[in-house]
């Protein structure tokens, strides 16, 4: 996958995440399409790429929230390299591992982003809040990221890869 593909699915997932509606009723979460898509994306590219896509996840997630800029990129680093140190383990073309991932996934940033802006004194940390947002954190990250893998290898295998011909 070159960086121009990372780049555009990164930027087009943004505009989405941006553009759904959050759901109230589990603490306003936003869709965790960016984090959806950098799963797929640690599943098939090298580790350079992989930095590449979580400096821009942070980068773009930051852009797109009330957070500091800065704040997300630790996560996004972490999550990336965790998820290419085990992606030999992983099946990668499994809905279920996508959902199970995604899973995890959104509810680690949701615990790292309460306790991260708790500690700097931006949000107070508030155990009924988190514990809806835990629970909607599950709801969300299986949902997103098995949706956001079939619609990126979709987009994948949509555009066939050019050949070089050789005269």
């Amino acid at each position: 996958m070159s960086s121009l593909v990372i780049t555009l699915l990164l930027l087009t997932g943004a505009a989405f995440q941006t553009l759904l509606p959050a759901w109230t009723f589990i603490g306003s979460l936003e869709w965790p399409v960016l984090t959806g898509l950098l799963i797929y994306i640690s599943m098939r590219t090298d580790r350079a790429r992989l930095t590449y896509a979580s400096l821009l996840a942070g980068l773009i997630y930051d852009a797109f929230s009330p957070a500091p800029i800065g704040t997300s990129m630790p996560f996004f680093l972490l999550l990336g390299a965790g998820l290419y140190a085990l992606r030999e383990e992983l099946f990668a073309d499994q809905l279920v591992t996508y959902s199970v991932l995604g899973l995890l996934a959104v509810i680690l940033k949701t615990l790292y982003f309460s306790v991260v802006l708790s500690a700097s004194g931006l949000r107070p940390l508030q155990p009924g809040l988190l514990t809806v947002r835990l629970a909607g954190s599950f709801i969300l990250g299986a949902l997103t990221a098995p949706l956001v893998y079939l619609a990126a290898s979709t987009l994948r295998h949509a555009f066939p890869k050019p050949r070089r011909h050789v005269l």
